[in-house]
């Protein structure tokens, strides 16, 4: 038995394992032997204040015990009681203790940081596809400036913003016969060069959003002209509907008519007068339509002009002059194709039928 009825009793022990609370290799570089005095049954084990020395000790077979007044516990014991793992290599006698809470409370932030700098580089987008209203109210500000009266027609343009979109919305009222007529000199060049002025302005500060406008005249009620600038691709203009502010509206809708009957949407009377011989009247149309154009054979085209110069003489005579005077005018008419000429209908006073020539 043991001296003094100390609990006492010698150890022959090849590997001593030596408590971590990180991630540790043990390695055994040299294997010796050691007699050493060891001291059991002094050593409890607590785990958030409940004693689970008698639970390890079953569990592992190995108590704690204590030599030269230092404590040895098993390491797989206090290891896996403080959530961490133990491997054991027999080949190198090692014991690797990997803190395996660590390692996934460390994999669940690398996951959250990678969440978190997505939706922070969709924020950014998300602010880039976003139109400041303030910045929206400055642009609509500068934009009344610059076009609020253009070539003496006044304008009233205002901006809305939805869903990475701008919507223009340019106002006219040609009531008054002065702005009428200011309209009805603007050509087709000048109308489309001051769309794309105001689109360019816009798109050069708002680049993510697409541009939707019309030019909307409050006397017939109608758009003038619409127009879209997506982004990354050019400016698309078209008259979406009879031209408004023509000399007479019935005229008007004969030019249209006539125009539209051959494929080609957007013509109008972009210019008329007359004197005591002659009428003299253009007509425009956008190059959208050049292909519906070009089909058209020289006959088509005196004949299209032959119909729209009978109303034309009828009308005007009837509105304008004596009742005696009825069909006594030649009519000279050009007709632009985006501001290019295409060629000029001359017809006599005493012939039924004209002729076109480019």
């Amino acid at each position: 038995m043991f001296k003094n009825g100390r609990f006492k009793k010698v150890l022959v022990i090849s590997i001593i394992l030596v408590l971590a609370l990180s991630t540790i290799t043990v390695a055994a570089n040299e294997v010796y032997q050691k007699k050493l005095t060891a001291t059991f049954g002094r050593i409890k084990f607590k785990v958030d204040g409940k004693d689970v020395t008698k639970e390890v000790e079953s569990k592992y077979d190995t108590p704690a015990f204590i030599v030269n007044s230092r404590s040895y516990v098993p390491v797989r014991a206090i290891a896996e009681l403080m959530g961490m793992d133990v491997k054991w290599d027999g080949e190198t006698h090692t014991a690797e203790i990997i803190d395996v809470k660590s390692k996934a409370y460390e994999d669940e932030l690398d996951k959250k940081d990678k969440e978190i700098a997505e939706l922070k580089e969709e924020i950014e987008k998300l602010k880039k596809n976003v139109v400041d209203e303030t910045d929206l109210k400055a642009i609509q500000k500068r934009l009344n400036s610059d076009f609020g009266t253009y070539k003496d027609v006044d304008f009233d343009i205002t901006l809305k913003e939805s869903n990475n979109r701008i919507d223009v919305t340019i106002t006219m009222d040609l009531t008054s016969s002065r702005q009428e007529s200011s309209w009805n000199r603007i050509n087709y060049n000048d109308r489309k060069a001051m769309v794309e002025d105001i689109t360019g302005i816009i798109s050069s500060e708002f680049t993510n959003a697409d541009i939707y406008g019309s030019i909307y005249d409050k006397y017939y009620r109608k758009d003038v002209i619409t127009f879209n600038k997506k982004k990354g691709s050019s400016l698309s203009i078209s008259y979406s509907s009879r031209g408004s502010g023509s000399y007479d509206n019935y005229i008007d809708d004969i030019v249209y008519d006539e125009f539209y009957s051959n494929g080609i949407e957007d013509a109008y009377l972009s210019k008329f007068n007359a004197d005591k011989r002659t009428i003299y009247f253009d007509i425009e149309f956008s190059d959208y339509y050049k292909s519906e154009w070009r089909k058209l054979k020289k006959r088509d085209i005196e004949n299209m002009m032959d119909r729209i110069s009978d109303e034309i003489i009828r009308e005007y005579d009837y509105y304008y002059d004596d009742y005696y005077y009825y069909e006594d005018r030649d009519i000279d008419a050009r007709i632009y194709m985006d501001g290019k000429f295409q060629g000029e209908y001359y017809r006599d006073y005493d012939e039924k039928y004209g002729t076109f020539e480019d």
